[in-house]
């Protein structure tokens, strides 16, 4: 076994450092094939340990089980960390992209009833079609708060904020009821903060909980939800070249769903 390689167990998260491992010599190919490596990538797995790899079941599209890998398990981990039960009310901020409607299909997996926010009513038909209970457009609502505990009758059991905008956490966790729990998964790029009152969260016996990544028990826990067509994450496949167009896309947050970039060519 190579210097600083390290053996992980099914219950072991994930190693982000794990990648560089492999330098650029394992491509991912979503041409109707499955990843594919060169020569020397064989040769690495032929002489170390394969711990950091994930076998997957042969009965799954690479290009839905993709995204999966990384949105779907983080989104998982979340609604696992929010200890979400059946008959709960679970708010997802950020409900329409990527990791959102992954975490509204996750919670209804659960049984819990879904409150999806985002922005736009193209964003609301999108979020009910892929499991919400509720819809509330941000950008036509003027106390989210108050609406939360109307819809919720008091105030959710777990709030997901998947979006990576400062608002989005700002006052995330007076949307729920007394024991409630705060998931945090995205991460604005500009500095922010909760702004939820220490006496409330003392008074009201909040958790709040960060989210970045899980094991991979839990991995394939959530592929196999996929698998069974329990979650079906809405995928778009671009090609490569579009990448500056898929970014400003991204940035401006009218993409629904998550997109995968086909770098392989068709066969003609």
């Amino acid at each position: 076994m190579s210097e600083g390689m390290k053996v992980l167990d099914e219950s072991s998260p994930w190693d982000p450092t794990a990648i560089k491992t492999f330098g650029s010599a394992v491509l991912s190919v979503f041409d109707s094939q499955v990843a594919s490596a060169d020569a020397a990538s064989s040769a690495w797995l032929e002489q170390n340990n394969a711990g950091y790899l994930t076998l997957l079941p042969d009965d799954i599209d690479p290009v839905t089980v993709g995204p999966v890998l990384c949105a779907g398990l983080t989104s998982y981990k979340a609604v696992k960390n929010a200890n979400v039960k059946a008959g709960d009310w679970v708010v997802v901020v950020g409900a329409g992209g990527g990791l959102g409607h992954l975490a509204v299909q996750y919670a209804v997996a659960q049984g819990a009833l879904v409150v999806g926010v985002d922005g736009g009513p193209a964003k609301g038909d999108f979020v009910k079609s892929v499991g919400a209970r509720e819809y509330i457009d941000f950008m036509a609502t003027r106390d989210l708060v108050q609406k939360v505990v109307e819809l919720t009758n008091g105030g959710a059991n777990a709030v997901i904020v998947a979006a990576g905008n400062v608002n989005a956490f700002s006052q995330a966790a007076d949307m729920l009821k007394v024991g409630g729990t705060l998931s945090c998964v995205g991460i604005p790029a500009q500095p922010g903060f909760v702004e939820t009152p220490i006496s409330s969260i003392v008074i009201k016996g909040l958790h709040i909980t960060g989210n970045l990544v899980g094991s991979l028990k839990e991995c394939l826990e959530a592929v196999d939800l996929v698998r069974r067509g329990i979650v079906k994450p809405k995928i778009t496949v671009r090609d490569f070249a579009d990448l500056p167009a898929v970014y400003d896309e991204l940035e401006k947050g009218d993409v629904a769903g998550r997109i995968v970039l086909k770098i392989a060519k068709d066969d003609n």
